[in-house]
């Protein structure tokens, strides 16, 4: 079984970047079933702050991690403008398996 791969991306308005920071810094740094979480950040244009989560989750535990993540971002939802978009993401060789194939 694979790990799990998740990508979030997270909008935000400009001005609500003070109220954002204070949400961050009140959640906790490790979430269970999370083994590793990288955030960048950019301009969004004209939706505002875009931010690109990239969480790997525990091998076989994706659904309890995602259940984990909600969990998290409910406080932000207080912000207006917040939102949000989960996917879940598969590496190509993995893709392949699906196929009946492999990537070498």
């Amino acid at each position: 079984m694979t790990m799990g791969l998740f990508m979030m991306t997270v909008w935000y308005p400009p001005h609500k970047a003070p109220d954002m920071a204070k949400l961050y810094l009140k959640q906790p740094k490790k979430l269970p079933f999370v083994s590793k979480w990288r955030v960048f950040n950019t301009s969004g244009g004209l939706n505002g702050i875009k931010q690109y989560h990239l969480i790997y989750t525990e091998r076989g535990k994706a659904e309890e991690a995602l259940v984990e993540l909600e969990k998290y971002f409910m406080p932000f939802l207080t912000v207006d403008g917040f939102r949000y978009d989960i996917e879940h993401l598969m590496g190509v060789s993995d893709g392949f398996k699906l196929l009946g194939m492999e990537w070498k």
